[in-house]
């Protein structure tokens, strides 16, 4: 690898760290739409099988899903939330990336795919 190079590499990888350090609102999780019914016996929209939309929000930990109801209120901040997430794990990803490359020499795929070819496997 040539040190032009080297350095490119480290400055991409300073942004990005950068970038996660001022990244504070993030959650692993989902917001979804579910259907529900109400509480009230007497509900038109009940008795008739319609449901209640209702916006929430769905986290898994240790196997067991966590469901958190949202309301119209918060259910910007838990999306923006979520994609901060999304954002964060594509750049750990990225800087794990540039880790490798700078770690084997710049060579990143096996030998003989730098064509564009994958790599055949057993």
């Amino acid at each position: 690898m040539e040190a032009r190079d080297e350095r490119r590499l480290k400055h991409k990888r300073r942004l990005l760290v950068k970038r996660l350090g001022r990244t504070e609102a993030f959650l692993r999780g989902s917001v979804v739409l579910m259907k529900r019914r109400c509480v009230r016996p007497a509900c038109r929209r009940c008795r008739s099988g319609e449901r209640h939309p209702t916006r929430v929000l769905t986290v898994s930990r240790k196997g067991k899903t966590q469901t958190v109801y949202l309301g119209e209120k918060r259910v910007e901040a838990a999306r923006r939330m979520v994609e901060s997430y999304r954002r964060l794990t594509a750049w750990l990803e990225e800087i794990g990336r540039i880790n490798l490359l700078l770690l084997k020499g710049g060579r990143l795929e096996p030998k003989g795919a730098a064509d564009g070819r994958k790599e055949r496997g057993p």
